[in-house]
């Protein structure tokens, strides 16, 4: 009679071979493989991962796999690797043209963008398929879903901001009125509570400075700054930035957080005078804030 762990480990093999097509490990000129550690995130390439695992199984980072490998040979290679990525803090990368394979345990799976963006991977047109190898299924995502910042909301009027950018030493018409979508903390006179006035915005950008893209290096536009509520009665800094090809937005933290006197400090640095803030939003209602020199 077959006993409930023997069925669970035929139910896993069975599994493993609709997801893993025979001869997978063996590599081609258009294959390239590389161990990730989930925890440090240091990779490296290995010609073939099972032969590689079989023949470093003396290495401390495959210690807590050791005793498993040592009962297995290079023919068993779909063990190999469910063993490693689940005793070892490691996953396993797949490299080909068009398509990145990568082989995790469950929630134990390492934060790739720095990987992506190093290889070029983080593209829409790469292929990425997350193989979970505790529950053996499968996950389809795009490269681009290994960016770093956030998308930007389908609202978010970037050309608008873009062109605003472009004409930031020159004055518009509609320069008092509220750049859309942001939120301060700070209140102006004439604008709703919250919003910045582009001439405001236009005054920070006018200053220059900030961070550059985590994705491609470039460039980024301030698009609000101020406090934003945290909880009933803390604020934290608000500073957001965005890459124009990236469309993805940043959080700016060189500005600590709970750091209030710095955000103050901030816009009297990087702000005219003439467009500083009238008031400070405190529980929702505006707070005069005293003129400085």
């Amino acid at each position: 009679m077959t006993n409930r762990r023997k069925f669970l480990q035929t139910t896993a093999a069975i599994a493993g071979a609709l997801l893993l097509p025979q001869g997978i490990f063996a590599k081609t000129p258009d294959q390239r493989f590389f161990f990730i550690h989930t925890d440090t995130l240091n990779h490296w390439p290995v010609a073939d991962p099972v032969q590689w695992s079989l023949q470093n199984t003396h290495e401390p980072i495959l210690a807590r796999a050791a005793e498993g490998l040592s009962k297995l040979s290079a023919s068993d290679g779909d063990r190999i690797i469910r063993l490693i990525v689940r005793r070892c803090s490691l996953n396993l990368l797949e490299v080909q043209p068009g398509k990145v394979v990568v082989d995790h345990w469950g929630s134990n799976r390492a934060d790739l963008k720095a990987f992506f963006k190093s290889h070029g991977l983080a593209r829409p047109e790469i292929e990425i398929v997350l193989r979970d190898r505790k529950k053996e299924t499968v996950t389809t995502l795009t490269g681009d879903s290994f960016l770093y910042g956030v998308p930007l909301a389908s609202d978010f009027d970037l050309e608008l901001f873009l062109s605003k950018w472009v004409r930031r030493f020159e004055k518009d018409a509609d320069d008092l009125e509220a750049a859309p979508g942001t939120s301060s903390g700070f209140a102006w006179d004439g604008i709703p509570d919250g919003s910045i006035p582009w001439e405001a915005m236009k005054s920070g950008w006018r200053r220059g400075g900030g961070m550059v893209c985590q994705n491609c290096s470039g460039e980024t536009i301030l698009t609000n700054f101020g406090l934003r509520q945290v909880g009933t009665f803390n604020r934290s800094p608000n500073f957001v930035r965005v890459c124009v090809p990236c469309r993805r937005s940043f959080v700016d933290d060189s500005i600590k957080d709970d750091s209030i006197k710095d955000v103050r400090a901030w816009i009297v640095a990087n702000i005219d005078a003439e467009v500083w803030p009238t008031h400070e939003m405190v529980w929702g209602k505006r707070l005069k804030l005293e003129a400085k020199s």
